[in-house]
Order: structure tokens, then C-alpha cells, then sequence
């Protein structure tokens, strides 16, 4: 049998194998081997930091700010960063409003009967990750 590398692979796994009468009269495969050499069945040497400079590092928003972090302004920046503006008047969707030390986010919602409503989140000095996970990120 024959493996080679497939030149249309994403992933530094995935081959293509021409089998002999011994391995199913010449069929073509594809696969993923997880990373895993489909001949040795071993791992590869590959580091997973050379695999990332290959692949192009993703970069996470605001990288400065460590998930953890609790800072004056971060809430307001976060949101005006998801579209949302400073509003005297609560309840206009996509808007915060500031209570005492806390901020009140409005956003729109449609429920599945079609019913439309804003809903609500205050925020009293929220980490990034707490933010980032009331986004859905």
C-alpha cells in the first residue's frame, strides 16, 4: 500500500492511501488520523507551538486584558464594541444606562411565538470573561 500526504488536507493528519490487491483493489481513502501517523500509528514530533505558527495563531479580542481582569470603563468599552451606546432613557434596545456604580444593558429578543421585548443585565464590575460569556463568545 502506498500513503501519501493529501495535498488537499488541512490538517498535518489527513493522507490518501492507494491500496495494492491486499488492501481492497485500489480503492482511494481519505481520513483523518488525528494528527497520528497512519503507517507508525505515533503520535508526530510536530510541536504543538510549530503547529500554531503553521496554522496562524488566532488572536483573541482585546489580548491586553486578561480574562480575569476587572476594570473601570471595561463594561462600557465592551459593549460600545458590540454596538451598544450610552442612553439616558432605559429600555431602548442596545443601549446601557448607568445605576449608582452598576450598568444596565437592554437588548432586543424575540421569542418564538413572535413575541419582541427587551431584556436586561446589570453589570456591577464584571470580569472580561463574564462579559464575553453574557455575549455568547
Amino acid at each position: 500500500m502506498t500513503v501519501k500526504k493529501n495535498p488537499n488536507a488541512d490538517s498535518p493528519g489527513d493522507f490518501v492511501g492507494r491500496g495494492g490487491l491486499g488492501a481492497g483493489g485500489g480503492r482511494t481513502y481519505t481520513g483523518s488520523t488525528g494528527g497520528k501517523s497512519i503507517v507508525t500509528g505515533k503520535k508526530s514530533s510536530v510541536s504543538k507551538k510549530s503547529k500554531k505558527k503553521l496554522k496562524g495563531e488566532k488572536k483573541r479580542d482585546w489580548s491586553d486584558v486578561k480574562l480575569t481582569d476587572r476594570r473601570e470603563g471595561l463594561t462600557e468599552k465592551f459593549l460600545e464594541n458590540h454596538g451598544y451606546r450610552q442612553s439616558d432613557t432605559p429600555g431602548k434596545p442596545n443601549t446601557y444606562t448607568y445605576d449608582g456604580d452598576k450598568v444596565k444593558a437592554y437588548s432586543a429578543y424575540v421569542k418564538g411565538g413572535g413575541k419582541s421585548g427587551v431584556s436586561v443585565k446589570t453589570f456591577n464590575n464584571p470580569t472580561l470573561k463574564s462579559l464575553r460569556d453574557w455575549m455568547g463568545y
